[in-house]
């Protein structure tokens, strides 16, 4: 490894063991959060022409309401199973839009009878030296999540338990729509023996939902060094590196961003596009997020939510082309859960990821205790450093010849 990189990873090691020794984990809306937020702030301050702390609202409580109250919505549907399906259907009706529209498609159902509370995005600009022709937005997020505890203990399969609970709770709701149309039609005692069949199958499955709504997530929030200090390290290292005179770039302008609340649904990077949609809409924005998993290649997320929102070819090729001429070793591939990219993505805006993932269940400290700086891979974050700097360098290079 060459002196540069040296040092550059020796930065970052003490950026991200600063946060975690002096603030510690920083859940979503929490004052940690803030002062990590305020931390990042201060530290790329110097490097910034401009730099703001926004605050904006949000109902943190949902996220862990969409894991748990849906539970207890299929136990109290399969009480009205037998006597009341038409209160059976109405209840689990409720528990499948909080599954799909709060866990699987993070978007807000059930949010504004919630209480609200403050979270904070930390915008830095730097102006390139003449007029910027093109705005480039390098982005992490500062909040770690609360631990899950089947994660730690499961690995990869903890999510046969979501999708157990996911297939149980669509067969309910299927079987309470045909046994409702059998009443209004009269039939329903033909089917009687078989609709009491599959209700001895639902109560089967009480004890999973009782697994998901004890375990799935607890109150104990994690440190998140490579979930996602590594991504924020990797921005602050951009920020200082590209106020040097001789990396300031000449008419691209490059904005370093820091968003709250992207664990509980990409809440924080929503809020910046509803507040700089005007000054963005051209903008093209790579967001980096849990880099530093150990002895696996960067990856590209080309899509998000089981593919049901597509990344930026054109960054996805940029990327590829970048990290060959590098020699760094990418793979793309879909993501299952999502990024701060899903917020742009959802708003037609060019937006893409790059992030690492596990090779091994072992290795697999996603929302867990395990997510410390021990257990972090820095040759990806110097990697991930390089790959962003040339990005700026190709895209300006193209500027000049279209000139």
């Amino acid at each position: 490894m060459a002196d540069r990189d040296i040092a550059i990873e020796k930065e970052m090691k003490e950026f991200i063991s600063a946060i975690c020794e002096e603030i510690g984990p920083r859940p979503p809306c929490s004052e940690e959060e803030k002062q990590g937020a305020q931390y990042f702030c201060d530290k790329i301050s110097e490097y910034c022409d401009e730099i703001n702390i926004e605050k904006f609202y949000t109902h943190p409580s949902e996220y862990k309401l969409a894991f748990r109250f849906p539970m207890v919505l299929y136990i109290v549907s399969i009480i009205f199973y037998l006597p009341f399906p038409w209160i059976s259907l109405i209840i689990e009706g409720i528990a499948l839009i909080i599954i799909w529209g709060t866990m699987a498609l993070a978007r807000q159902t059930v949010a504004k009878i919630l209480p609200k509370k403050s979270s904070q995005n930390v915008i830095g600009k730097i102006k390139p030296k003449e007029e910027p022709k093109n705005l480039l937005i390098f982005g992490s997020h500062i909040d770690a999540n609360w631990e899950f505890p089947l994660n730690r203990k499961l690995g990869f399969a903890f999510a046969l338990i979501f999708a157990l609970n996911i297939f149980l709770n669509v067969i309910i709701f299927v079987m309470l729509i045909i046994k409702n149309i059998l009443i209004l039609l009269q039939l329903e005692a033909f089917f009687f023996g078989f609709y009491f069949f599959m209700l001895w199958i639902f109560v089967a499955g009480i004890p999973i939902a009782l697994v998901q709504f004890l375990f799935v997530i607890s109150n104990r929030p994690v440190m998140g060094a490579n979930d996602n200090l590594s991504g924020t390290a990797v921005c602050y290292e951009l920020a200082k590196n590209l106020s040097d005179p001789k990396n300031k770039p000449k008419s691209v302008e490059v904005w370093i961003n820091s968003y709250g609340c992207e664990e509980i649904g990409s809440k924080g990077s929503r809020a910046f596009i509803l507040s700089h949609y005007d000054e963005i809409k051209d903008a093209k924005t790579i967001n980096l997020d849990m880099i530093g998993n150990k002895d696996v290649p960067l990856r590209i997320s080309t899509s998000e939510i089981i593919g049901l929102v597509k990344m930026d070819k054109y960054l996805e090729d940029l990327i590829k082309e970048v990290a060959q001429d590098l020699g760094i070793e990418v793979k793309s591939g879909n993501s299952m859960a999502y990024t701060d990219s899903m917020s742009f993505a959802r708003k037609n805006l060019p937006a893409i990821s790059l992030t690492s993932f596990p090779k091994s269940s072992k290795e697999f400290y996603y929302h867990t205790r395990d997510d410390v700086i021990e257990n972090m891979d820095f040759k990806n974050l110097v990697d991930t450093y390089k790959i962003c700097m040339e990005i700026i360098k190709k895209i300006e290079n193209k500027l000049n010849k279209e000139v």
